[in-house]
């Protein structure tokens, strides 16, 4: 997750300035698969850039391997162990506290963009100002009966990189930049589909990287994992992959975060703009 804030000026006079907020929320993106975190391979200079300006965290750790509950622990700064949030069938419900309420509360004009995995149905109207969650579902599925290896979920090439859903999220978030009109604060919480399985970008960012450039596939330690690990590799048909194809998976996987932060590079060009 990559966060930023601007200044707003309050609408009483003399009051205390208080900070825009945007937070930039790719889903499964690996802080390994940055540069600023020493990846070799993948060019983040975007992700970079902002690392260098503000803060970078080197022991942060996601509250839980599910997107849901780690969203769902970072609307409520509650352990996932805390009213059962834990799973993508049990978001944050009316009575429960959510940062977004409070943020609307305070002043804030708040925009949810993108899927929703945090907040119940029945809390989104006093929570957030306007949600969007714009679909493309031919950039979506258009491929996804053409896997190239069996059992995987590496997909050809994709379309233009202006006609995926996350392109879509980003040029919602800057048309809020470009009309705003008002001295309230705002904050925009932009919930991305990349990186994520089915493995696929389009052809620009999909060539990225040659499966050769990958480094080594298996981490030290990964022998001590616990057992149920090689029951899941086994359950998900990845014990039947070979080297070459676990490297073009994440040769792929990393073109997906590079695209990510070819958002957030246009992202950030609208806020300096505007």
């Amino acid at each position: 997750m990559a966060s930023a804030e601007s200044t707003a000026e309050n609408a009483r006079p003399g009051a205390r300035a208080r900070p825009n907020i945007v937070l930039f929320v790719p889903d499964e993106l690996r802080a390994d698969a940055l540069a600023c975190y020493g990846n070799p391979v993948v060019r983040t200079p975007h992700f970079d850039r902002l690392a260098k300006m503000g803060t970078r965290f080197e022991s942060c750790h996601v509250q839980f391997p599910v997107c849901g509950a780690s969203r769902c622990s970072l609307a409520t700064g509650w352990p996932t162990s805390v009213r059962g949030h834990r799973s993508l069938y049990y978001f944050l419900k009316p009575n429960e506290p959510n940062l977004f309420r409070y943020l609307r509360q305070a002043g804030y004009d708040v925009f949810l963009f993108g899927k929703n995995d945090v907040l119940a149905p029945e809390t989104l109207a006093d929570s957030v100002t306007e949600w969007r969650n714009p679909r493309n579902p031919a950039a979506e599925f258009a491929a996804i009966d053409k896997p190239q290896f069996p059992n995987t979920m590496l997909l050809p090439p994709g379309g233009d990189r202006r006609g995926t859903v996350d392109y879509a999220v980003i040029q919602l978030a800057i048309q809020v930049l470009e009309r705003r009109q008002t001295e309230r604060p705002f904050c925009l919480f932009l919930a991305l589909f990349e990186p994520h399985p089915p493995y696929t970008i389009s052809a620009d960012f999909y060539d990225l990287y040659h499966p050769s450039d990958i480094p080594s596939l298996a981490p030290p330690g990964l022998p001590r994992r616990p057992r149920f690990h090689a029951a899941l590799r086994e359950l998900s048909g990845l014990t039947q992959l070979t080297d070459a194809e676990f490297r073009k998976v994440r040769a792929v996987y990393y073109g997906q975060v590079s695209y990510s932060d070819w958002l957030l590079g246009e992202l950030v060009e609208a806020l300096d703009r505007t």
